[in-house]
């Protein structure tokens, strides 16, 4: 199955192929300013089953919740963030990039597998029924 995420004026765009995992909802205070939502969700590929068309800017954050140096890909035109990757070595992100799973704009689309940063969580808001919910980043296996 291929996929098709494109920022909202349509000239950046991935074509993704496969299921994607880990499908993470992101609680932390960066991901609500970065997205101007209350939570975003990643959906995570590996580099090799993306194909990348379009221009895009990037925006490299230095740390986070979790730590992490993180590099936003987001279109120039309608500023748009579509993808990111972090030079995580180890754990279910590396050596992948995180795709904003809203640019699908698939009702289908799989639901997240954990929820993260939950202690930064709007309280009106559940992840669905099962999901593992950490207060803060995945623990290591």
């Amino acid at each position: 199955m291929t996929r098709v995420a494109q920022c909202h004026c349509g000239q950046l765009q991935l074509s993704c192929e496969g299921e994607p995992y880990p499908v993470v909802a992101c609680h932390c205070q960066l991901c609500q300013r970065r997205t101007g939502s209350l939570f975003h969700i990643a959906a995570w590929y590996e580099k090799h089953r993306v194909v990348f068309e379009g221009r895009a800017s990037q925006y490299t954050r230095d740390s986070g919740d979790a730590g992490l140096e993180m590099t936003f890909n987001f279109c120039p035109q309608c500023g748009t963030s579509v993808w990111w990757q972090s030079p995580r070595s180890e754990g279910p992100t590396a050596g992948k990039i995180g795709v904003a799973a809203g640019c699908f704009a698939d009702c289908d689309f799989p639901p997240p597998t954990v929820s993260i940063y939950e202690k930064h969580k709007h309280s009106w808001i559940d992840a669905p029924e099962g999901t593992p919910c950490f207060k803060a980043g995945i623990p290591p296996a």
